[in-house]
Order: C-alpha cells, then structure tokens, then sequence
C-alpha cells in the first residue's frame, strides 16, 4: 500500500483519527438499528447521501491510496474549467432528489387536487430537466457522467408523443447486460422511504424505478433488494409494536445479522448477485444457536468470507494508519467500479465490517474509484440504521462531532430540507392509505 495515502495528513499534522471512540468487536447478531420517528429517518437519510456524496466528491475517479485519507469536506478539483468549493454534491444526490420530488409532488392532470404518485413518464420528464436545466443541481452544473441515464433520455424524447411506446423502447434497448451501471441503484433512497410499509410494494418500486433508465434485470434485482432492505429496517425502528410475520407471529429483533440472512435467502435472478451475496449451493443447512449461525456464515458466505480475510489481525496489521480501526481492502479485492453489482457488495461490505456511521462513511470514501456512488448507496441503509434526532452532545452512533461537521459543510441544504419536506408528506399519505 503506497505511503503516499497517508503522507499528506502526517506532514500536516493532522489526523485521520475518528472523532469518537470506535465500538468494541460486537457480532454481527449483537448489532440493532436505533430507533427514530419516521420524519427523522427520512430526513437524515436524505441528508446523509447529501453529504457523503459530497465528501466523496474530491477524490471520484482517483485510484484507490494514491490520494491522502479523506475525512473531511475537500475542494473538488476534478474539472479543469474550475475549481468547486466544499460541500458540492454530484449527479448522484441530484438525481435521488429527482426521483424524491416526482414522488411526491407529480399530479396526475393539472387540476388535480391529490398530489403525489409513482410515474415513470414524470420521472423521465424530470430527469430530463436535470439534463438540460440542471434542475436539482448544486454547482449550477451536472457532472455528464451519466452516459447510461442520457441513452434513456434521449429515447424517451424521441418516442415522447406516445409514452408507453417511449418506455418499450426503453426497456427493448437497454435491457439484458447492455445497461448494467449503478445510475439507478444510487437513487433508490427515496424509494425504500416513501413506501418501506409494504415488502411487496417497496420491491415493486424498485423494480420500476430502475426499469425506467436501466432496465437490465441485474439493475432490477439490485434496486429491489436494495429497497427492500431498506423496508426491514425502517418497520423494525419506526412502530410502536414489534413487528409481526404474516401470520401474525412476533418476529425476532433485526440485527445485521439479519440482513445478511435475508440477502443470502433472496430469490436474485442475477447470477452475479447471487455469487457475491448469497451462500452458495450446496453449503450445508444453516444452524439453529445464534453464534453458530454466525459462524456458519463468516464461513460460507462471500462477503463475509471477505471480511474474515480482509479484517483479521494479520490484515489489520498491514495497514499505515492505526488511528482508523478498519484495514481498507484494494481494489482487487473490493472494486469500486460503476458496476451495480460493484457498488451494492462494497456498501454491504462498508455497513457490516464497521459499528457506526461515521465509520462505514470514512471507509466508503476511501475507496476511490466510484466512491461516491458506494457512498450515497451506503448512506441509504446506513443512515436509515444509525441515525436518531440529533442531541446537545455528539452521539457515537450517528450524530458524531465530525458527522455534524459534514452536515454543516453541504451545500444547498435549503434546497435538500425542501425536496425532504415533500418526501415526508407523500410519505404520511401512503401511511394513510395502507
């Protein structure tokens, strides 16, 4: 691992150090989400992407420990024309506003009284105002990375007149492997929060929310699972009432644990994100007692394979920086590329081997490449987990000194606090009416 990674934070005499006592070795089992009001797991959510993308921002593109620990909000000098100040979030943050405010603000007819509802030509339509208007931008300009979402636009432009030939022509063109990109799974927040209520409602939004740019079944599968991740956490931190199975029965509390469990178990038609998420064929049956079924997937599962081999003692011992409890894995073993599959296995990977947010976001960032993408992905589970209304004092868990300072740090916060306030109404209303 290059020096160079670290060699900037030592001359200047600062530290990459965390700003709150990391958590001791907890298991995967013995790890609960916080629990919140809705408004405040929304709310931080959506700013939680808000921000880590613009954490990430600075060093998008660069390999991995080739550019000093990033920690903090950084000028982003990627563009030769100029230089962004701080806090300046990407195209990820303001296409998840997009989606966000079509949700909640789109009228079916313009006299109708009812606002809010799920529709891909609205979606389109404003996603294409980002393009071209740069509506839900932060610097007055889009990156124009987005070449997969762009290829969707400009089909849905030239088919416009007749919107559902538009959408066919859409999924005809870029389905199968041609469109595998994580340009939908990086705004699938507002999704997994808007209708978390209902698994089977959650996953039937995912689906269309990603058919609607990236209709590839493997962008799909990943959006779905995504969300409906998303859906257990949000039904175990928001009720008054534990959470029940179908039939009625108590379920057991939700642990990290748990979502490696639901993944392993989840019906992927990806082979892709069946290899990395899934124990594989033929493992034996899964124990009853909870550390052994622990132990039986540290054993059997990929991931978690991965972070046996990546977080052991001798692993840690390789890396330059003490301070950060983590060792970060390289891009051979965890690439950081715009391949959805990519981009889900390293923010899975972010969430589980650390204990508190600050601490999978300071891993996600470091990882270069596409950081910001694994980042705003990681932030949309991870937020949803750690966070809670925030305090006079730092919290550990979420609201830690230097997760404020981040938070502080964005950019356009009036115009993130807007699209949230939207979110949570339309969010209210589908409560509502379940």
């Amino acid at each position: 691992m290059p020096p160079k990674f670290w060699a900037s934070l030592k001359s200047k005499g600062k530290s990459s150090s965390s700003s709150s006592t990391p958590a001791p070795d907890i298991p995967l089992h013995a790890q609960f989400p916080t629990k919140a009001p809705v408004e405040t797991k929304i709310r931080c959510t959506m700013l939680a992407t808000a921000m880590l993308d613009a954490l990430a921002a600075p060093m998008e593109s660069h390999k991995r420990f080739t550019f000093p620990f990033l920690d903090s909000m950084l000028p982003n000098e990627n563009f030769k024309e100029e230089t962004l100040p701080p806090g300046v979030w990407t195209d990820d943050t303001s296409l998840s506003l997009c989606l966000a405010n079509s949700m909640s603000t789109m009228k079916e007819t313009r006299d109708a009284t009812f606002i809010g509802g799920f529709d891909e030509v609205h979606q389109l339509r404003v996603y294409r105002r980002w393009y071209r208007e740069c509506y839900l931008c932060c610097a007055g300009k889009q990156w124009h990375n987005k070449t997969d979402i762009r290829s969707a636009l400009q089909m849905f432009t030239q088919f416009e007149s007749d919107p559902e030939q538009a959408l066919h022509r859409i999924r005809e063109n870029l389905g199968g492997d041609k469109n595998d990109t994580n340009g939908s799974l990086i705004r699938i927040a507002p999704v997994g929060l808007a209708y978390w209520h209902d698994e089977v409602d959650v996953k039937y939004y995912a689906k269309r929310n990603s058919q609607a740019t990236h209709p590839s079944t493997i962008c799909m599968d990943a959006c779905e699972a995504w969300a409906a991740c998303m859906s257990l956490v949000m039904q175990e931190v928001t009720p008054t009432e534990p959470r029940r199975d179908r039939f009625g029965s108590e379920l057991p509390r939700l642990t990290k644990l748990t979502l490696v469990e639901f993944l392993s178990r989840y019906p992927f038609t990806s082979n892709s994100l069946r290899a990395h998420l899934t124990v594989p064929f033929g493992a034996p049956p899964i124990p009853q007692d909870i550390a052994e079924r622990e132990r039986y997937f540290f054993q059997y599962h990929p991931l978690l394979r991965l972070m046996e081999e990546t977080q052991s003692a001798a692993a840690k011992a390789g890396r330059p920086e003490a301070s950060f409890p983590y060792n970060i894995p390289t891009a051979e073993q965890l690439p950081s590329t715009n391949y959805v599959v990519d981009t889900i296995v390293c923010a899975f990977y972010c969430f589980l081997t650390t204990k508190t947010f600050e601490e999978g976001a300071l891993m996600a960032v470091n990882l270069g490449h596409n950081s910001c993408s694994v980042a705003v992905v990681y932030a949309a589970l991870a937020a949803l987990w750690y966070s809670a209304e925030e305090g006079p004092k730092p919290d550990v868990t979420f609201w830690s000194k230097r997760v404020k300072e981040w938070r502080d740090a964005v950019l356009k916060r009036d115009l993130i606090e807007e699209v949230i306030g939207n979110l949570i109404i339309w969010e209210d209303k589908i409560a509502r009416l379940t």
